[in-house]
């Protein structure tokens, strides 16, 4: 038998009840304490999930394939160490070619020799011609 509600039993006794039916009686009606209000079942219906809550909720979840898809498009430490092996190549081949690129300094050289040249060859052309057929065909 659960706890007595004491305003019933003595409500009971007092209306003609014998006290063992009263006490009986006031056993089965619950306590105040623990009855729930309609505004305790108001407050419990607007806090729940609704079926088509659940269905949005599932709708959005992920599911293993998705994750596997996810982990197989995810770079591991190996790609990544073999990403900055590369760069590493990368940059020792642009240091090279870097190393072995003409300059504007060069350009100006190679520009004032030929400028040289072409001023032995054009200039002094019919002069290093003749000398050339003297010293082939008269030693």
């Amino acid at each position: 038998m659960g706890l007595i509600v004491s305003e019933v039993y003595d409500a009971l006794v007092e209306a003609g009840a014998s006290p063992e039916r009263a006490k009986a009686a006031a056993g089965a009606v619950p306590s105040a304490d623990t009855m729930a209000t309609r505004e305790d079942i108001a407050r419990i219906e607007a806090n729940m999930a609704t079926k088509g809550d659940l269905a949005k909720v599932e709708a959005n979840m992920a599911t293993k394939e998705d994750l596997a898809k996810v982990v197989a498009d995810m770079a591991t430490k190996e790609d990544l160490a073999k990403a900055n092996a590369d760069i590493a190549r990368i940059e020792a081949r642009l240091a090279r070619v870097e190393a072995n690129m003409v300059t504007k300094e060069d350009l100006a050289r190679l520009d004032k020799q030929v400028a040289v040249l072409r001023f032995a060859v054009f200039g002094f052309g019919s002069t290093i011609v003749g000398l050339l057929v003297k010293l082939a065909f008269f030693p």
